[in-house]
């Protein structure tokens, strides 16, 4: 795991020397080395925290004949396999890490060597032969690559700061990304708070000349959701079951401690047990201070395989000491409530272990969301005889007769309401900005894409294209990093993504129970009380925040005439959130309030 930052376009001295502030500004991501690489008209550089491949695994890399350089984030978990296919076909290769894997099957497969990588990744090959620079990300996003480009400069990093620290200035707002944070809570894939800055989207790769910097975009992967019907649920339970041990083990591999974040969960719980035999730092869990402690089955469950269990207290307190950080820690705003346990968890891991393993994807992949069945009432309700098969069986028998003439209706209000802003609303917006806000370009293309399946697979492919990308994989990314710890997700392998494509929902959500074919493949490792349990996750306490000790916080922000929140926002319908309390659905308002809360501290840091 590593940060990595780079330019083309400038003198190799000029080059290096704009690299050693964005590479500075990386340290949080890679402590153990440093390195750089430059030539004619290009330098890269690599921050890197040392997880495989101890001693000789330092960034930049190159070939043999030095002509090919890479640097990486992240780690492709089946380098031993490519390792062992390269030195077979007569490649001499100096190390035993991932990294230089790379380098070699550049030479022999070009881009088409993304195709053959499984892992987490946002990578950079130069390649002085053909004067070629190469960018990638891995297939769902899980590391970040931001680019910039100037005339004929390009800069890239992996994160937002250490970019700017090679711009220089402050960045400049971009509306549009403003209006799409405001109502979701996160910056879209494909948008970008600083104006000018683009992020490389996941499953792509940007080729870059070395000589005028003029670049083209590629899509290397796309997920194909074709529900088969024949697929069967035993079969769907099997192919699960072998799949996500295989992503476990492979993501087990390093030569550092490995501990893990155990919810109670179906998820976590499925992922500590598959790694037990090899995780040798500390089953994490957290609690909330003055709330009902729901550890009780992550206890179980870290007892049953012999994980010792570290319970993780949070307060308010702890969360208003956090708030300054998490702008800089999160270099967009991300109003998601729970990256405050996430980074606090994290702070925790960290004396104890370099990696650690999570549940994230489990819901996406899967079909864990409750929404899901609402959304296959609709399906269930139109399948006429087939109903008997279908996912909603005891459910839709259950239903009079008139719920059939509103099945359409049911489902369209339902995809209304996950693609439509959960955090502000457009009314609301439009009183804050003076305009309404436009939907995301990638929501647009994600509706226009999932077009023709029914309602549980488009909001699959939603949480998959949109949320994930936008919201859970940078809330994990940075809360790991800022303590320089690598955070591995199982569920996001994308042989699992792909095999588990093929479901149709009736196997999916077979019962009317969500994650169907997860809770039958789990039966080997998890107590029934942790099957059949509900979700659980890192959600604070929020409503009870916000009107306790946060208020005088939330006071500040609201009321305060030098707030910065004042310079983009009307006032009078600023300080109407000051009685948020009081509004009917007060757990939507207090998210909308923290959604103002963050981006009022991300202003103060970087505006």
């Amino acid at each position: 795991m590593c940060g990595i930052a780079g330019i083309v376009g400038a003198p190799e001295g000029e080059g290096r020397a704009i690299l050693q502030p964005m590479l500075a500004a990386l340290a949080h991501r890679g402590p153990d080395a440093v390195g750089v690489a430059a030539g004619d008209g290009w330098a890269i550089g690599a921050r890197r925290l040392a997880v495989v491949d101890l001693v000789t695994g330092d960034q930049p890399v190159a070939n043999e004949s030095g002509t090919v350089h890479v640097v990486q984030n992240g780690e492709i978990y089946n380098y031993r396999e490519l390792h062992r296919d390269l030195e077979r076909a007569g490649h001499h290769l100096r190390s035993r890490g991932d990294t230089e894997v790379l380098a070699h099957l550049w030479e022999d497969l070009g881009v088409e060597m993304l195709a053959h990588l499984r892992g987490m990744f946002a990578l950079a090959v130069v390649d002085e032969r053909s004067r070629t620079l190469l960018l990638a990300r891995d297939r769902v996003g899980k590391k970040p690559l931001y680019w910039w480009r100037r005339g004929s400069r390009l800069l890239f990093a992996s994160e937002l700061k250490a970019l700017w620290a090679g711009v220089g200035g402050r960045p400049e707002l971009d509306d549009a990304a403003l209006d799409a944070y405001l109502g979701w809570g996160f910056v879209p894939e494909g948008q970008c708070l600083a104006r000018g800055v683009c992020k490389l989207p996941p499953a792509h790769a940007l080729r870059c000349s070395l000589e005028d910097s003029s670049q083209r975009l590629l899509r290397y992967w796309q997920l194909s959701v074709q529900p088969e019907r024949a697929v069967r649920f035993g079969e769907a339970v099997e192919e699960v079951r072998a799949t996500l041990a295989e992503a476990v083990r492979l993501r087990t591999r390093a030569d550092v401690p490995v501990a893990v974040f155990l919810s109670g969960g179906l998820d976590s719980g499925s992922v500590a047990a598959l790694a037990a035999g090899t995780v040798m730092g500390p089953a994490l869990c957290v609690r909330f201070a003055g709330m009902k402690s729901e550890t009780r089955l992550a206890r179980r469950t870290a007892r049953r395989w012999s994980l010792r269990f570290q319970e993780v207290t949070v307060t308010p307190a702890d969360g208003i000491d956090l708030l300054p950080s998490l702008a800089e820690i999160y270099d967009e705003p991300l109003a998601d409530p729970s990256v405050i346990p996430t980074v606090l968890i994290a702070r925790a891991a960290r004396p104890y272990a370099k990696v650690v393993l999570n549940g994230d994807g489990g819901d996406e992949v899967l079909g864990g969301y409750r929404r899901l069945l609402l959304a296959g009432v609709k399906a269930a309700l139109g399948a006429g005889a087939g109903v008997a098969r279908g996912v909603l069986t005891p459910l839709a028998a259950l239903l009079p007769a008139r719920f059939h003439r509103v099945q359409e209706a049911l489902g369209e209000a339902i995809l209304y309401d996950a693609v439509g802003p959960a955090k502000l609303s457009r009314r609301e917006i439009q009183q804050l900005r003076g305009s309404p806000p436009l939907r995301p370009p990638a929501l647009e293309e994600l509706l226009a894409a999932s077009a023709g399946h029914d309602e549980p697979t488009r909001l699959r492919l939603l949480d998959l294209g949109f949320f994930l990308p936008g919201d859970l994989l940078p809330k994990m990314d940075r809360a790991t990093m800022a303590v320089s710890l690598e955070a591995r997700s199982p569920f996001l392998d994308h042989v699992l993504l792909e095999r588990t494509s093929r479901y149709p929902t009736s196997v999916l959500l077979r019962g009317g129970t969500t994650k169907a074919v997860l809770r039958a493949a789990a039966s080997p490792w998890l107590p029934r009380s942790v099957r059949r349990g509900r979700k659980r996750g890192f959600e604070i306490p929020l409503v009870a925040w916000l009107c306790g000790s946060w208020a005088p916080v939330v006071e500040e922000v609201l009321a305060d005439p030098a707030a910065r929140l004042r310079q983009l926002l009307d006032a009078r319908a600023l300080e109407a959130w000051r009685d948020w309390w009081r509004r009917p659905d007060r757990v939507r308002a207090a998210r909308s309030v923290f959604t103002l809360v963050t981006l009022e501290y991300w202003l103060r840091r970087w505006t």
